[in-house]
C-alpha cells in the first residue's frame, strides 16, 4: 500500500491510534524529497503490518508543519500513542530509514 498525503485532521487522528505511525513531511518542489519517494513507498509496503506510512505537503499544510517545527525537508518523524519518539531529516537510504525505524521502535 502506497503512502498516502494526509492533512491536519487525518494527522491528529492517526497518531492517536494504536499503530506507530511514520510521517514524511515534504514538498513536490524538493528535489530530494522526489529521491527518497521511492524508496518510502517500498517502506510503507515493508511495514504495512507494524506501522502506518503517511506524507504531509508542508505547502498544503503549514500549521501542522509549523505545529511539528518541520524545519528542513525531507523530514520522517515517528509518532506513538500521539507522540513524536523520534525523527531523521533527509535519510539517504531505504536502509537508513529502516534502521531509524528499528532504533526508534526499540526505544
Amino acid at each position: 500500500m502506497a503512502a498516502r498525503n494526509i492533512n491536519k485532521h487525518q494527522f491528529e487522528e492517526m497518531i492517536q491510534g494504536e499503530k506507530p505511525v511514520l510521517v514524511d513531511f515534504w514538498a513536490p518542489w524538493c528535489g530530494y524529497c522526489r529521491r527518497i519517494e521511492q524508496a518510502y513507498e517500498k517502506i510503507a509496503d515493508s511495514y504495512a503490518e507494524s506501522l502506518v506510512a503517511v506524507k504531509v505537503n508542508i505547502d498544503e499544510e503549514p500549521l501542522l508543519t509549523d505545529q511539528e517545527e518541520i524545519e528542513v525537508i525531507p523530514t520522517l518523524v515517528m509518532y506513538q500513542n500521539g507522540e513524536a519518539i523520534g525523527s531523521i531529516v533527509a535519510p539517504e537510504s531505504k536502509a537508513m530509514i529502516e534502521e531509524f525505524i528499528r532504533q526508534t521502535l526499540e526505544k
